[in-house]
């Protein structure tokens, strides 16, 4: 039996299967476990230069360049 056949004859049937796939569509969709972004945690590099008497500009240029 032909698609056309059947949803001249049996409308009710269609509508009943379309509303089954479109609810079975939207179910399957919400459970779904997607993220757009990973999760991550950037590295963070802390250096700490400690010159008595120095003044930043010096630190910078001496030290914490080279």
């Amino acid at each position: 039996m032909k698609i056309a056949e059947l949803s001249i004859k049996r409308p009710s049937l269609v509508i009943v299967l379309f509303t089954i796939l479109t609810l079975g569509g939207m179910l399957s969709y919400t459970s779904l476990n997607y993220e757009l972004l990973p999760k991550f945690s950037p590295s963070v590099v802390s250096v700490t230069t400690i010159y008595p008497g120095a003044s930043p500009s010096e630190v910078e240029n001496t030290v914490s360049v080279k």
